[in-house]
């Protein structure tokens, strides 16, 4: 983002305010966030382990209105279920932290990309340095049955609200969905419960109200060390706990439009914005200490080795594929646009349950979105994160020739199932890359788009050098893009002819039924 002032953002009264010895400067950038029917100009400052956000004053003033641990933050897609009124998913994603779900709006949709990508990398990497990774997590279920009960759950800090309750009802024995049940957050704070809609971390927000509860002057200092013991059990004041409780669906929504009805609610805050609170405690018997992990999917997040039987790509993986091949070529921002989040949200899941799902009566924006959020959840990347400095020194070879010869040696080193999937998705993008002019997706745009999704680093680095990653790593996917043909071979281009003859004849084989 550029910036007006002459002046370098890292010389900036705020931003000098942040940096020390182990924490430095990345991005900045100008933002509209969202919540409910309310529009706030800002701007944002990522460090490398903190977001801040700031009111513009001056072209290199700005005044402080909130900071989040990177290691406690979010992102998603449902920005339906934020703000009301329309936003373009183009230029725009779910930003989360402990209390607060906001849609971030940028000013393009490369904007976007560039911030999404960023954030997330840096999420990811310093959840990878908390300690501790998980802790225990007490699920209080109410409106469930004749009787209120409690589990003691083992929750690390990259399980979801989702994961959580159905860890929950797995250990409680409740028959039923994620579909079925919110999972509410109760604090010692001033307002109504706050109910989380599925995508938060509730490792981050007890870790959050934790550090808040720690003695005045400790809480921002505080490492990792010093939050132990009673912090991390339910041996705090009763005034001072962090307590999440499971309800019905039904149930909570009844609960929301009763307490938006209370006088004393203050409109000045979202219904996703509630701060926490903690009424009157009820004094449940506690269920026996147990540990369990969320359920692995069937599709997202797995080993390509795990899901491809024999190195043949898994039918939902196939149908998207086909899809894209057959309507990319003809859909203008193909993979630049994002489809409903809302059908995003319900298509992801029926997928990853192993549910049967008709993709192509879909939007084939939906359909580029799963596949885009699928190569982002396959571990290590589908490049291999260990081979990371290899891929990115490529261009720095010779001519073309030597350039595709070092790729050729790379993708030999990489598993078969991962070969494979790349094949047809730079038969895919060929294909699209080939009526640019109708889609307005050239091999640069594309490359934009999806790189990230292909390769990201396998540890931190400096801001520096991860900002040169993302250029490296977008010139490397356009050139495989423009020279897909010579690297994997002509056949790419009709690696598709058989997926859609084999289609046909089980649409006839089905009609015939």
């Amino acid at each position: 983002e550029g910036c007006l002032s002459p002046l370098s953002p890292e010389a900036w009264p705020l931003v000098q305010s942040f940096i020390c010895h182990n924490r430095t400067f990345i991005l900045d950038g100008h933002v509209q966030l969202k919540t409910s029917l309310q529009t706030q100009e800002r701007h944002l400052f990522l460090f490398t382990d903190l977001l801040v956000v700031a009111k513009s004053k001056s072209h290199s003033h700005f005044k402080l209105k909130c900071q989040a641990r990177l290691c406690e933050m979010w992102t998603a897609f449902c920005t339906e279920e934020v703000c009301e009124g329309s936003t373009d998913p183009d230029r725009s994603f779910v930003l989360g932290w402990p209390t607060t779900n906001c849609v971030a709006n940028f000013r393009s949709a490369e904007q976007k990309e560039t911030w999404l990508s960023f954030l997330q990398s840096r999420i990811r990497e310093e959840k990878e340095k908390d300690n501790p990774k998980s802790i225990p997590l007490t699920i209080i279920a109410k409106d469930v049955g004749t009787c209120a009960y409690s589990k003691t759950l083992s929750v690390t800090n990259v399980d979801t609200a989702n994961d959580v309750i159905l860890m929950a009802l797995q250990q409680l024995g409740i028959n039923g969905s994620e579909k079925d049940y919110k999972l509410w957050v109760i604090s010692g704070r001033e307002h109504a419960p706050y109910p989380l809609i599925g995508h938060e971390y509730p490792f981050g927000i007890k870790m959050s109200h934790i550090r808040d509860a720690m003695p005045h002057g400790s809480k921002h200092c505080a490492c990792p060390r010093q939050i132990q013991g009673p912090f991390l059990t339910e041996q705090l004041p009763q005034e001072l706990q962090c307590q999440f409780v499971l309800k019905p669906s039904q149930v909570a929504t009844c609960q929301q439009l009763n307490d938006l009805s209370q006088k004393s609610f203050k409109r000045k805050r979202s219904i996703i914005n509630w701060a926490f609170w903690r009424g009157p405690g009820t004094h449940l018997d506690n269920a026996p200490l147990s540990s369990t992990s969320a359920a692995p999917g069937k599709l997202f997040g797995l080993l390509l080795t795990t899901i491809c039987e024999d190195d043949n790509l898994p039918k939902p993986l196939l149908d998207m594929l086909s899809l894209l091949y057959q309507e990319g070529p003809s859909t203008k921002g193909i993979f630049r646009r994002s489809g409903s989040a809302k059908t995003f949200k319900e298509l992801k899941e029926k997928l990853d349950s192993g549910t049967e799902v008709d993709l192509a009566r879909e939007s084939i924006f939906v359909t580029a979105s799963l596949f885009k959020d699928f190569l982002r959840n396959i571990p290590g990347s589908i490049l291999s994160s260990q081979l990371c400095d290899k891929w990115i020194s490529v261009l720095d070879q010779g001519n073309n020739e030597e350039k595709i010869k070092s790729i050729q040696r790379l993708i030999e080193h990489l598993p078969r199932a991962n070969v494979v999937l790349l094949r047809y998705i730079f038969g895919v993008l060929h294909g699209i890359e080939m009526r640019s002019e109708e889609n307005q997706m050239n091999a640069f745009n594309l490359a934009v788009c999806i790189a990230p999704s292909l390769l990201w680093p396998p540890v931190s680095s400096t801001p520096d050098i991860e900002s040169e990653f993302i250029k490296k790593i977008s010139s490397l996917v356009q050139f495989l893009i423009e020279n897909c043909c010579r690297i994997f071979g002509d056949e790419i281009t009709s690696l598709f002819g058989e997926i859609l003859m084999t289609c046909k004849r089980e649409n006839s084989s089905g009609n015939a039924d």
